[in-house]
């Protein structure tokens, strides 16, 4: 491995041996010929042949339906976090923690933080330049490491939040998965039923000149409607759909839809409960690991994963930059976010020097609360999904044998 890359470096292929397991083959960047020499020389390897690989078009990657499972990023933490524990430079560290099984996107994405790196640059500016692997989160996180010189700690401490949070999105998942495969199956079955089975029937129903029922005609309206104007249909479902997604994308737009959210019946209270999760164990993260009580404040305010909630947090972190107590400026500016028992409880923290035992212990409360809440949640969508398609379903029925049992009438009188 080489202390200085260039920002553009090659990569190679080489053959080499080892004394203990024999010869060994592989792949490594580096500057040049001399800097992959370097390298093998570095990790005990006696080169046998070093050769540039050559790039060409069909060689580019493209990463933009590619991703990174959160599982390989929480790997990925983990391992940094034990190398640098043991001493280990942060550049050799960044480059034994990929192997052949890393995922390839984050793989590629580690060598060009191993470039940066390498040249003089930060690990948290040189991860900031990879958005989609590296949220805005973990990036601030390893910020603030670096700048208390606990960057191994919060890194071990990070991977046990990442960790936390795949647990707690896991056990949502698993709990809505149920409603909605029915959701889906049911919308499946109405669209098959509205474009193929109906209007195989339209044309029977027209010749016997009976008087169709009304769900009949609504569903063969609906029909007619997306077989006269599919164009208009499709590209108007297209139109809302980017319109909504730029709308999301901008400042303003993400405060209204996160504000909208919060005041919902069922799902407000999930989402505002997840939100107070995420800010108490971001911050108890950052308190544990000796990051300064304003720059764990300012971290974990942008990491509650709603814009709403994030405003009224930056608040808290100015009022305790002029000198307030935090419990103080949290409960001026999230009274009505915040339950009073969480608000106490920070308080008592603070007074009791044992802030990060608090907040984890309300993180751990609230996780509690939120399984609880979507598990009653899906207690009671079942029986609604399932009476809801049996309407469905029964609709569509009659839809279609209601004309056939009046055609069949109409021929027995005739």
């Amino acid at each position: 491995r080489v202390l200085f890359r260039s920002k553009k470096s090659s990569s190679f292929s080489y053959i080499a041996t080892n004394e203990t397991t024999g010869v060994v083959r592989g792949e490594l960047r580096a500057q040049g010929q001399e800097g992959a020499l370097s390298q093998l020389e570095r990790m005990g390897l006696k080169p046998i042949s070093v050769t540039k690989k050559t790039e060409s078009i069909l060689d580019i990657q493209i990463d933009l339906f590619e991703k990174v499972p959160p599982e390989d990023i929480y790997n990925f933490t983990r391992q940094l976090s034990v190398m640098l524990k043991a001493g280990v430079p942060l550049v050799d560290a960044l480059d034994s923690v990929h192997s052949d099984k890393t995922n390839s996107l984050l793989k590629r994405t580690i060598d060009r933080v191993i470039d940066d790196v390498s040249n003089g640059m930060s690990l948290s500016k040189a991860m900031s330049k990879h958005p989609k692997i590296f949220n805005s989160m973990f990036v601030n996180i390893i910020k603030a490491g670096e700048s208390a010189g606990v960057l191994d700690k919060v890194l071990f401490q990070l991977a046990d939040f990442i960790a936390h949070d795949l647990k707690l999105r896991m056990g949502i998942t698993q709990a809505i998965r149920y409603p909605s495969i029915v959701v889906g199956i049911t919308i499946l079955v109405g669209i098959f039923a509205v474009t193929y089975i109906l209007p195989r029937f339209s044309t029977l129903f027209a010749n016997t000149r009976i008087d169709l029922p009304t769900p009949t005609r609504i569903l063969l309206g609906i029909n007619q409607f997306f077989t006269d104007y599919w164009q208009v249909a499709i590209f108007g479902i297209v139109f809302l759909v980017i319109a909504i997604w730029r709308i999301l994308q901008t400042k303003s737009g993400r405060f209204q839809w996160h504000k909208i959210l919060l005041d919902l019946p069922v799902f407000g209270p999930i989402a505002q409960k997840m939100a107070i999760s995420r800010f108490c164990h971001v911050l108890d993260t950052l308190d544990r690991t000796g990051v300064p009580i304003l720059d764990s404040l300012e971290i974990a305010g942008k990491t509650a994963g709603n814009a709403f909630i994030e405003d009224r947090l930056s608040k808290v972190y100015k009022d305790v930059q002029m000198g307030k107590k935090v419990a103080v400026s949290i409960n001026t500016h999230t009274f009505d976010i915040f339950p009073n028992h969480v608000l106490k409880m920070i308080q008592v923290g603070e007074e009791a020097g044992a802030m990060d035992d608090m907040l984890k212990e309300i993180g751990d409360m609230t996780d509690a609360e939120v399984q609880d809440k979507v598990l009653k949640l899906t207690a009671t969508l079942e029986p609604i999904i399932t009476v809801v398609m049996g309407v469905f379903i029964l609709t569509l029925a009659l839809s279609i044998f209601l004309p056939i049992w009046d055609m069949y009438e109409a021929l027995s009188k005739g």
